[in-house]
């Protein structure tokens, strides 16, 4: 769900209002959520299945299978050895 650009103002605004202790609340908070999206994420592969992700170095897209699942990354195997990739950098192949 994406937020709306009134959702988005108001959030500014109430982000804008915290203080110290608040803004440390805030953070946690978006820690968490960006975890819970890892690993749904992760929970999202399994064990054999055709992936692929970008590869920014080689200017490549890289083509492997999952040999493993970890909490937050996926473990992949290529013809040029494994990869630990993070699980939103995956896509299905």
């Amino acid at each position: 769900m994406k937020l709306s650009k009134i959702e988005m103002t108001k959030l500014e605004t109430l982000i804008n209002k915290a203080e110290g202790t608040d803004v440390n609340v805030i953070i946690q908070m978006i820690k968490a959520k960006q975890r819970n999206e890892q690993f749904k994420a992760a929970r999202s592969f399994e064990v054999g299945q055709t992936v692929s992700f970008f590869n920014s170095r080689m200017g490549q897209k890289i083509i492997g299978e999952v040999i493993k699942v970890n909490t937050k990354n996926i473990k992949v195997k290529t013809q040029d050895g494994n990869w630990n990739v993070t699980a939103s950098l995956l896509s299905a192949a």
